[in-house]
C-alpha cells in the first residue's frame, strides 16, 4: 500500500506545471518532476551530476535564474526552497518568463513615454530659432545676386536647415503619434508598395528579395500606413545589415485570428550585448543613425496591441510583427 501511495505521489508531481525537485543534506538531487528535468534541459541520468548549491547560493531562499529547457527555448524561472524538518531540501521552479517579458514591456514603455516628452520639448524649442534662421537665410538669398559666389553657402545653410526640420518631424512622430486610421487594407499589397520603396536601396547593396505570400487575400483592419512605416524601418535595416549582398525574406502568415509578417536577413547579425536595446530611443550603431525608427515601430505596433520580437545570430536577423485582424479604432 506504501508503495502504491508513493507511485500516486510521484505521478501527482510529474504532472504539475511547476518544476519540483528533492535534494539530501549533502545537496544532492533524488528527485525532480518531468517539469523541472524539462526547466533544467537535462535527462534523468544527469540529475546526479547537479547539486542544489550550484542552483542557489547558500542561505539565499529565492533567485531567478534563466535556463535553456530540452526544448532549447529560453525561460526564465523563479527558484524557491524550502528545508524539510529531516534536512532534505525542496527547490520549487516556476516558470516566469511571461511575467518577466511582461515587465519589460512596461518599463520600455515608460521609458518610451517619458524620453518622448523631454524629446518633444527640446524639439519645439529648437524648430523655433531654426525656422527665424531659414528666413533670415532666405533674405539674404534675395539679396545677394544669384552669380555671386556666397549665394551657394546660402543654398547651403537652407538646405542644412531644411534636413534639420526633417529630423525634428521624425522627433515629433516618436514623441507624438498620431492617432490610428483603422481601416480595412489587404497586407501583400501594403508589403509590396513597402518594398517597391527599398527595391534601389536592395539592388545598391546587392541583397536579394524574396516574397512569400499565402494564396488567399489576407485583408486586416488596422491603419496601412503606419505598418508601412514599420515595415520600411525593419527593411531598410535588413537591407544595411548585409553591406556585402544577402537575402531578405519576407513571409506573410496568417495564423488563427492574427497575421505574421516575418521579415529576414542574411546579414551579420544584431551583437548579443546590444539586443535588449535596439528598441530604445536614440540607441543606433549607424554613424549617422538618430535611434528612433525602431522606437517608433515598437511604438507603433503596441498601438496596434501587437508585438514585435526579433531572433538573432551571425548567420542574419529575423523579426516578426503579429497584429490582430481586427484592431478596433
Amino acid at each position: 500500500m506504501g508503495a502504491m501511495k508513493q507511485d500516486l505521489v510521484y505521478e501527482i508531481l510529474n504532472e504539475l506545471p511547476a518544476g519540483v525537485m528533492l535534494a539530501d543534506d549533502s545537496g544532492g538531487i533524488i528527485f525532480a518532476n518531468n517539469a523541472a528535468i524539462e526547466y533544467l534541459g537535462i535527462g534523468r541520468e544527469g540529475l546526479k551530476e547537479i547539486n542544489i548549491d550550484h542552483l542557489l547560493q547558500h542561505g539565499t531562499r529565492k533567485k531567478e535564474i534563466m535556463l535553456r529547457t530540452k526544448g532549447n527555448e529560453r525561460v526564465t524561472v523563479n527558484l524557491s526552497k524550502k528545508v524539510l524538518s529531516n534536512g532534505w531540501t525542496v527547490i520549487i521552479l516556476n516558470d516566469i518568463t511571461e511575467v518577466h517579458q511582461l515587465q519589460q514591456e512596461l518599463l520600455k514603455m515608460d521609458k518610451l513615454a517619458t524620453v518622448g516628452e523631454l524629446t518633444s520639448g527640446i524639439a519645439h524649442e529648437i524648430r523655433n530659432p531654426l525656422a527665424g534662421i531659414k528666413t533670415t537665410a532666405q533674405a539674404l538669398s534675395e539679396e545677394i545676386p544669384a552669380q555671386d559666389h556666397r549665394s551657394v553657402y546660402i543654398s547651403k545653410i537652407i538646405m542644412e536647415i531644411d534636413r534639420l526640420n526633417k529630423l525634428l518631424l521624425n522627433f515629433f512622430d516618436f514623441a507624438k503619434p498620431k492617432a490610428l486610421y483603422i481601416r480595412p487594407f489587404d497586407v501583400k499589397r501594403v508589403i509590396e508598395n513597402t518594398i517597391y520603396m527599398i527595391k534601389d536601396t536592395a539592388k545598391a547593396n546587392r541583397v536579394q528579395i524574396m516574397e512569400f505570400y499565402p494564396t488567399n487575400t489576407i485583408s486586416i483592419n488596422a491603419d496601412p500606413d503606419m505598418i508601412q512605416q514599420v515595415l520600411m524601418n525593419i527593411f531598410i535595416n535588413a537591407v544595411q545589415s548585409m553591406s556585402a549582398g544577402g537575402r531578405m525574406e519576407v513571409h506573410l502568415v496568417e495564423k488563427d485570428s492574427h497575421i505574421l509578417i516575418e521579415v529576414s536577413d542574411t546579414g551579420k547579425g544584431i551583437p548579443e550585448n546590444i539586443r535588449s536595446r535596439i528598441f530604445d530611443p536614440f540607441f543606433t550603431t549607424k554613424p549617422k543613425g538618430i535611434g528612433l525608427g525602431l522606437s517608433i515601430s515598437y511604438r507603433i505596433i503596441k498601438m496596434h496591441s501587437g508585438s514585435i520580437t526579433f531572433t538573432s545570430s551571425d548567420a542574419g536577423t529575423k523579426f516578426t510583427v503579429n497584429l490582430s485582424k481586427d484592431i478596433k479604432g
